[in-house]
């Protein structure tokens, strides 16, 4: 019984000790600056002396301080989220930039156009981002210049540096071309570092114009492409 508690003890102490490696202390002024590191030496309602992890050592009156903590480093805060998702994506802020080319295809033949596209969003966990943007498509036999502007939707399928997606966007164009956009696309993200990624992707475009013929059954003509797309996250 004896050895068993003597073990228990150690372990616990093993324990707490592992713990307490795991923690810095946070020394909070009343200015606003945010000191961690170790408290090497307080009295208490007088001063405090911190040594920071590069060596220095800083001291306060205490009645410079709001409070002294124990939080998890920095650094290990964001370990941790990284070790959470393989892709990279967490919630928050994500960006887009595209570049690419559409091929005009059925009664949108010969409508072939350059496109660049950005939207900007927010990414609700590791697989749904939800956003907007604005692009510039410029077809070349027609020398027009359209801007659409859209809702853009993405999902990307699994927690992996390499994974599958599709995007969905639909909006209105304005410029040279106006009326209902809409496209369609799948392909492959790659991971960088910092959420930084890379982009393909193929897919399917349409761009409603007003219809001007009187026989027309609807109030707009409809003109698809095939699209190629390379991309950078931000």
């Amino acid at each position: 019984m004896k050895k068993f508690l003597f073990v228990f003890a150690a372990l616990v102490m093993v324990a707490g000790f592992a713990m307490a490696q795991s923690y810095q202390e946070v020394v909070y002024l009343k200015n606003g600056s945010v000191i961690r590191g170790v408290v090497i030496e307080q009295v208490p309602g007088v001063s405090l002396k911190v040594q920071t992890s590069d060596g220095s050592i800083f001291a306060y009156p205490m009645s410079d301080v709001e409070k002294i903590t124990k939080e998890v480093p920095v650094t290990t805060q964001y370990k941790a989220a990284a070790s959470l998702s393989s892709n990279g994506l967490v919630r928050g802020y994500r960006g887009f930039v595209d570049a690419g080319y559409s091929v005009g295809v059925g009664d949108g033949d010969g409508a072939d156009f350059a496109a660049v596209t950005t939207s900007h969003g927010y990414q609700f966990n590791r697989y749904i981002f939800l956003g907007g943007g604005v692009g510039a498509h410029y077809y070349y036999d027609a020398e027009l210049v359209s801007f659409p502007i859209f809702v853009n939707f993405r999902t990307d399928f699994v927690d992996a540096k390499a994974s599958p997606f599709v995007d969905v966007k639909g909006g209105y164009s304005v410029g040279d071309v106006e009326g209902p956009f809409a496209g369609l696309s799948a392909g492959v993200r790659v991971s960088l570092k910092n959420s930084k990624a890379l982009n393909i992707s193929i897919g399917y475009a349409e761009q409603g114009v007003e219809s001007y013929y009187y026989y027309s059954d609807s109030d707009w003509e409809w003109f698809g492409a095939v699209t190629l797309r390379f991309g950078f996250e931000f």
